[in-house]
């Protein structure tokens, strides 16, 4: 979309969309800003301000009653009025498996009638349940699912979505799960990042060989993959009955040869290597970290690895433990937060209730949640440099919320508070309804 329809001029920032007269505005004085950096966890209110920004980055913060002194504002700049409101950071979902379709409540049964998350594979649940269903249908009705979905994670105020395949696990699927991912983008204006995870699960027909398995992702699927541009991101479920430490690593580095930056799912049902590989491939993420004990939080220190908790999944599988966040954050990580929201194991998809079960289930502050699951979130996605704060010259991605406080976000457990969503300067939801062309 070209919104630039007049030039700015010299001397002072031109705006066409402004964000007028807010109560509050949420900032991070002490921003994480990659390997070898501090990680602040300071948050900074700044009162009766105005939000300034020209095609969709983020020109000027300033109190109100200087902002036509202070910015060119012009002929066609939208106004937003802040009364009442007090603006946050977009949030960022850094891990999601939102393209997916069928039902698994029947499994969701079993889980309450004490059956693990091993036992259910075994009977035939898991992730398999869900291939066969994608496999079956085509890509405009696995798009419009996943809109809705969406439109949902919108509501609640997420601006930037990853969005992993891995509901395939046959080349044809994969591919068209992230065409679906595709179609999204082209769609919705907020930032939606595809991860290619054709190591989800073995197959039925690898389980007796899964090294073949493995070379056909590292020999064909990649490659393709890569070829066609289909996804930033390479992420594999290292973990007992999926994929062992040297089978993950060869598919993380053959990703890397084509382009893929890795990712990793480790420690969330046994310990055994998954965080070590990710420091040694050089991964963006590791991700659940349930297990994670002493030694791998340590090894986690300072490799700029960004540890992602995903509290809903701990809780919808009834976990008696959940990730040690507190530990984490102790050793000085730059802990973030996500929804995992899935077919099977996570229903959870608003940032709202992912900021309350942080609290709850991992004990971090309202605070700590807060900054997990925007800047450090976006340094899941290696895009922190640009999103997930708000300061001068970062996307202009923002959730406007009618609160007394940014702290109830958390605290008003499953009551969305979200009144507005811009995204890339781009006014995506009001309370009027979705603004999408």
């Amino acid at each position: 979309m070209n919104r630039r329809v007049a030039a700015p001029k010299a001397g002072k920032p031109a705006a066409n969309l402004v964000v007028h007269d807010l109560d509050c505005a949420v900032r991070f004085p002490k921003p994480y800003c990659g390997k070898g950096t501090p990680v602040g966890w300071d948050i900074r209110e700044d009162h009766r301000v105005s939000i300034a920004g020209f095609d969709g980055v983020i020109v000027w913060i300033g109190p109100s009653d200087r902002l036509s002194e202070e910015v060119q504002i012009l002929p066609e700049c939208r106004f937003v009025e802040g009364a009442g409101l007090t603006a946050i950071p977009g949030f960022v979902d850094a891990h999601t498996h939102l393209v997916y379709a069928g039902d698994r409540s029947g499994e969701f049964e079993m889980r309450i009638a004490g059956k693990s998350y091993l036992e259910i594979m075994a009977a035939g649940g898991g992730i398999m349940n869900t291939v066969e269903t994608v496999r079956r249908i085509d890509e405009e009705e696995l798009f419009e699912e996943a809109s809705e979905r969406l439109m949902e994670a919108i509501e609640w105020g997420a601006t930037t979505v990853e969005i992993k395949s891995g509901y395939g696990l046959d080349l044809e699927t994969e591919i068209k799960m992230l065409n679906v991912v595709k179609m999204l983008q082209a769609e919705f204006p907020i930032r939606i990042v595809p991860t290619f995870m054709g190591a989800h699960a073995i197959p039925p027909e690898f389980k007796k060989n899964p090294d073949k398995f493995v070379d056909l992702i590292c020999r064909e699927w990649i490659p393709q993959v890569a070829k066609y541009q289909l996804a930033e991101f390479n992420d594999v479920f290292c973990e007992k009955k999926a994929f062992d430490v040297e089978q993950t690593r060869r598919i993380l580095m053959t990703g890397l040869e084509y382009g893929l930056k890795p990712k990793i799912h480790a420690d969330e049902i046994t310990v055994m290597g998954g965080v070590d590989l990710a420091v040694e491939v050089g991964a963006v993420s590791a991700d659940h970290l349930i297990c994670t004990e002493r030694k791998g939080i340590n090894k986690l220190a300072g490799s700029g690895v960004i540890p992602t908790l995903l509290p809903g999944t701990s809780t919808y599988l009834m976990e008696p433990h959940h990730a040690n966040a507190r530990a984490m954050i102790e050793a000085g990580l730059p802990v973030a937060i996500a929804s995992d929201h899935n077919p099977g194991s996570c229903q959870f998809l608003g940032a709202g209730l992912i900021q309350t079960l942080a609290m709850l289930q991992l004990r971090m502050t309202a605070g700590e949640a807060l900054i997990a699951g925007t800047l450090h979130a976006a340094h899941a996605l290696d895009l922190g440099d640009d999103t997930g704060a708000i300061e001068i010259g970062r996307r202009m991605d923002l959730a406007l919320i009618v609160a007394d406080s940014w702290k109830s976000i958390g605290y008003r457990a499953g009551q969305n508070q979200i009144h507005t969503v811009i995204a890339n300067g781009i006014v995506v939801m009001t309370p009027d309804g979705f603004e999408l062309e």
